[in-house]
C-alpha cells in the first residue's frame, strides 16, 4: 500500500460519523479499483502509443488512489475489504449496463464516467472531516491524460461522423445510470446518508436546497465534458 496516514492526522470521530466516513471511503475505493481494471483493459485495446500510455497512466492513478483510500480506512480502524463489499453489486450492475462495445465507447466511458464520479465524491467530501476530505480530493487522474482521451474521441468522430450521434446518446446514458446508481447507494447506506445530512456530527450537513444545487453542478459539468468531446448533452 501507499504511505500510511500518520495517526496524528486522523481526527477522533464519533462512532456514527466514523462509520459513515468509512462507508464513503469504501464506495470510492471500490470505484477506484473497478476503474483501474477497466482502464487497464482499454489500454490493451489501444494501438496508438500516446493513447495507450494515457490510459495506462489513468489506470495506475486509479490504483494509487485506491491504495490511499484504503490506507485512510485502516487509519480509521476499518477493514478496506469489508468497507468496499457492500458496494460491489451496485458498481457491477452499473458496469454491466454500460459495457462498451469498442474502444471509442470505452474512452467516452472513462472520460465521462470518471468525471461524474470524481465530481460527485468531491462534492460530498464537503460534509466530511478535513482529513478524509483531503484524501478524497487527491483522487483522480491527470488533466493531460484526460486531454489525450478527448483528442482521441474527437479524432474518431472525425474519421467516422456516423459515430457522433450514438456516442452522444451513450454519454447521456452514462450520466443517467451513474446518478441513478449513486442515489440507490446513498439510500441503502444509512450511516452514509446521515454523514451527508449532518446527523452524525456537529458540522453543517446538506440541506434539500443544497442537494438540488449539487445535482445542478454535476449536470453542468457533464454538459461541459460532453461539449469538449464535441457532443450535445
Amino acid at each position: 500500500m501507499s504511505e500510511q496516514v500518520p495517526p496524528s492526522s486522523v481526527p477522533e470521530l464519533g462512532d456514527r460519523e466514523r462509520e459513515g466516513t468509512i462507508e464513503l471511503l469504501g464506495v470510492i475505493a471500490y470505484g477506484s479499483i473497478s476503474g483501474f481494471t477497466r482502464m487497464a483493459a482499454d489500454s490493451e485495446m489501444a494501438r496508438d502509443l500516446v493513447l495507450k500510455r494515457a490510459l495506462a497512466r489513468m489506470a495506475v492513478r486509479e490504483f494509487q488512489s485506491h491504495e490511499q483510500l484504503c490506507d485512510h480506512i485502516v487509519a480509521l480502524g476499518g477493514d478496506p475489504v469489508a468497507a468496499m463489499a457492500p458496494f460491489e453489486d451496485a458498481f457491477e450492475a452499473y458496469h454491466a449496463r454500460t459495457r462498451p462495445r469498442d474502444l471509442l465507447e470505452g474512452m467516452v466511458k472513462a472520460y465521462i464516467g470518471d468525471g461524474i464520479a470524481r465530481d460527485f465524491f468531491v462534492e460530498i467530501s464537503r460534509y466530511v472531516d478535513p482529513a478524509a476530505r483531503a484524501v478524497i480530493e487527491q483522487t483522480g487522474g491527470l488533466q493531460a491524460d484526460r486531454d489525450t482521451i478527448v483528442t482521441a474521441v474527437r479524432r474518431g468522430i472525425r474519421q467516422d461522423p456516423r459515430r457522433g450521434g450514438p456516442l452522444a446518446l451513450w454519454g447521456r446514458r452514462l450520466m443517467g445510470e451513474a446518478l441513478t446508481q449513486g442515489q440507490v447507494v446513498a439510500a441503502q447506506r444509512e450511516a452514509l446518508s446521515e454523514l451527508v445530512l449532518g446527523l452524525s456530527h456537529d458540522r453543517p450537513g446538506a440541506t434539500l436546497e443544497e442537494v438540488g444545487e449539487l445535482m445542478q453542478r454535476l449536470t453542468d459539468r457533464h454538459q461541459q465534458r460532453m461539449a469538449r468531446l464535441g457532443m450535445s448533452a
